[in-house]
């Protein structure tokens, strides 16, 4: 959902959820059925909205409507007329959410004679104590948005888990795109493993989507790769498209089979076009578009080292 769009209403929701740990799942299982306020806790991509989801459909309000709100876009129409539904108001990025907004909350929410209508559940990537301490929340906003909170790990504290996680995804998105579930390969498995994962589940839901939509294994690790190292040295995460991705992937490989065939020919490029079944004016341009050319391996002492 784009930053343009403060809310969102959906029916009771059947679209499969982000896997999330079995400690988890007893959590939500306990807190279910509560109307109390719960602060859902972690850092981007963990699954704060798969959680929130999952609360809403174990609750008793479960026939209502799922209502998501983005409190950094929100306005007091758009408040009120959630909280006015039967079922489950999730506001995201709770610490987004104007001091006049959070007064009402307080007043029309909190503090009513009325039975509320609709359970809330908020949900945050920062410590929202640095919020209150700031003057940006209310004191007695926070504490009464984070009587039960629940805490999501990010993934990279939750390796046990990748495997399984990914083995969900590849079935989920096998059928989704209607192609046999693939069988990861040791380098791909080794790849999910040592990966950190900044974007957590967003980030590896894109992933396993990627090896399910383009096919082929080793082209799919290569746009992963490239995509990563990317993102690394600009300062930012925000993910590929598989567009993105497989573009990505094509380079680095035309760049990985040129470089072998100037070494097997020992720099001909002549002899490398016709091995690659290209122009000679064709491989100059690719030796330009993808940064390749042929390096002679050093010499000392007549032994090449």
């Amino acid at each position: 959902m784009g930053s343009n769009t403060p809310i969102q209403v959906a029916k009771r929701s059947t679209k499969q959820l982000s896997p999330i740990d079995v400690h988890l799942q007893r959590a939500i299982a306990r807190v279910s059925d509560s109307d109390c306020p719960i602060l859902i806790q972690g850092e981007h991509g963990v699954g704060k909205r798969s959680v929130a989801r999952q609360i809403h459909a174990q609750s008793h309000g479960s026939r209502g409507l799922f209502t998501e709100i983005c409190s950094g876009d929100a306005d007091e129409q758009a408040v009120q007329s959630a909280f006015s539904l039967k079922g489950t108001v999730y506001l995201r990025e709770i610490g987004d959410l104007s001091l006049a907004l959070q007064e009402l909350i307080i007043s029309s929410y909190f503090h009513s004679d009325q039975t509320q209508a609709s359970r809330l559940l908020c949900g945050t990537s920062r410590e929202l104590f640095g919020e209150v301490k700031s003057g940006r929340m209310r004191e007695d906003f926070y504490y009464l948005v984070s009587a039960i909170t629940l805490r999501i790990s990010p993934l990279r504290c939750r390796k046990l888990e990748i495997l399984s996680i990914a083995d969900e995804l590849l079935a989920q998105y096998s059928k989704q795109f209607d192609r046999p579930k693939p069988v990861l390969r040791e380098e791909i498995i080794g790849y999910l493993m040592e990966h950190t994962w900044p974007e957590n589940l967003s980030e590896l839901q894109t992933a396993i989507k990627t090896f399910v939509a383009i096919g082929d294994q080793s082209i799919s690790l290569a746009a992963l790769k490239a995509a990563a190292s990317t993102a690394k040295s600009n300062g930012h995460r925000k993910l590929p498209s598989l567009k993105e991705a497989t573009r990505a992937a094509s380079t680095q490989i035309e760049r990985q089979l040129i470089s072998e065939v100037l070494v097997a020919t020992g720099g001909n490029r002549k002899r490398a076009a016709d091995e690659l079944g290209i122009s000679y004016k064709a491989l100059l341009y690719k030796l330009k578009q993808v940064g390749t050319e042929y390096q002679p391996a050093p010499v000392k002492n007549g032994a090449v080292l």
